[in-house]
């Protein structure tokens, strides 16, 4: 990976920060682009990625953008990619405060928030669509898709449904005999 400098990490993340919106929904949009387009991660290395960082809290979108980094570049690789990838955000985020604050009272400024919220949403449930085809193989995969998805809208603890997701992976899956992918990444 010597020919990803910290120069294309920067400005190729910048792009994904200011081109891919809607929270969770750009997920699939960084694998696309990581994976598919610049064939940069694997798909089993991503997809480990996005499983280390979905046990850990924050926000999972920067925290990927770090682990793709730092596994092609280190510690300086991760930095830059951090620091491309939030710029656009925090610079239009910034932008939309002032405004707001001094034209949200306007009912047409109301409504086209109201408008924005929906679209969030179909951008988030195309990601699912998205991520679902490529992560969840055969039944024991919905299943356990399933049973997270019913213990969190009950609105069971994260930290338990990920442990017992965990143990029932261990169940359903332990007889599966395909191996996982060999990976690549920096420093190898």
């Amino acid at each position: 990976m010597a020919d990803i400098t910290l120069r294309k990490l920067f400005l190729a993340f910048l792009r994904l920060g200011a081109t891919a919106y809607g929270g969770p929904a750009m997920m699939a949009y960084l694998r696309q682009e990581c994976v598919g387009k610049r064939q940069w991660l694997t798909e089993h290395e991503f997809k480990e990625g996005m499983a280390l960082c979905h046990t850990i809290p924050g926000a999972t979108m920067m925290q990927m953008t770090t682990y793709i980094a730092y596994r092609l570049r280190a510690l300086p690789g991760a930095a830059v990619a951090a620091v491309g990838f939030v710029l656009p955000a925090f610079l239009l985020m910034t932008g939309l405060s002032a405004a707001y604050f001094t034209f949200g009272d306007l009912p047409l400024v109301r409504a086209l928030f109201q408008g924005l919220a929906a679209i969030v949403v179909a951008i988030i449930l195309n990601a699912c669509v998205s991520l679902t085809r490529t992560a969840v193989h055969g039944w024991p995969g919905l299943l356990l898709v399933a049973l997270a998805f019913t213990a969190l809208a009950l609105r069971v603890n994260l930290l338990l449904v990920l442990l017992g997701a965990a143990l029932l992976a261990l169940v359903l899956f332990r007889g599966d005999p395909t191996p996982a992918p060999a990976g690549k990444g920096a420093g190898r």
